[in-house]
């Protein structure tokens, strides 16, 4: 038999995602992920032979997309008047440029109550984002402690998931902004050189 094909892999995981934001955990099988995939019956299987290596595989998927995501937002010097423009801007193409990764995250930190491995990769996915905040934030010649960049991704995550779930507000840029304000108001002295 030849070794699995990392493509074949990335692309079942993407489909993989597409289903868990369309049907639910519930939903999420290996045959349901084939369909999806439109591939030969068995093929996720193969690749994925249990359903936690399933999950695994979405995990690693979607940290690895927000990781470029993340990644994509070179850390560069900026005036503090202009990082409001820039946190939002990243925060909210971050979690917003495809529906199915936020939709699938939810899912995973729903199912994460029930799998601490699950619970820890996603841990450390939020780290990742805030870390590029409090970058991009002394870049700016402001200091904000990790606390506050978490307090800030997780006020991120709660306006998404009430916009994908209720439609209220239909855009989250706003309700971002007034975070990233919220935030940048306590952190107006700039960091000493």
């Amino acid at each position: 038999m030849p070794p699995p094909n990392p493509q074949r892999r990335d692309h079942l995981a993407d489909a993989a995602i597409t289903v868990l934001s369309e049907q639910g955990s519930r939903g999420l099988t290996h045959r349901a992920v084939d369909t999806a995939a439109a591939v030969p019956a068995g093929t996720t299987s193969r690749y994925f032979r249990t359903r936690d290596a399933l999950l695994n595989g979405v995990i690693e998927r979607i940290t690895h997309r927000l990781g470029e995501r993340v990644d994509a937002y070179t850390v560069r010097p900026i005036s503090p008047a202009d990082l409001e423009e820039a946190l939002v801007a990243v925060l909210t193409t971050m979690l917003t440029d495809d529906q199915h990764d936020p939709l699938a995250l939810f899912e995973l930190h729903l199912e994460s109550t029930r799998n601490p491995r699950l619970r820890h990769t996603l841990t450390v996915a939020l780290h990742g984002r805030s870390d590029l905040i409090i970058r991009q934030c002394r870049a700016a010649g402001i200091d904000i402690s990790q606390d506050d960049a978490m307090l800030l991704e997780m006020s991120v995550l709660g306006i998404l998931f009430t916009a994908l779930t209720t439609g209220v507000p239909e855009s989250p840029s706003e309700p971002i902004r007034t975070a990233v304000r919220a935030l940048l108001a306590h952190h107006q002295t700039p960091m000493a050189t």
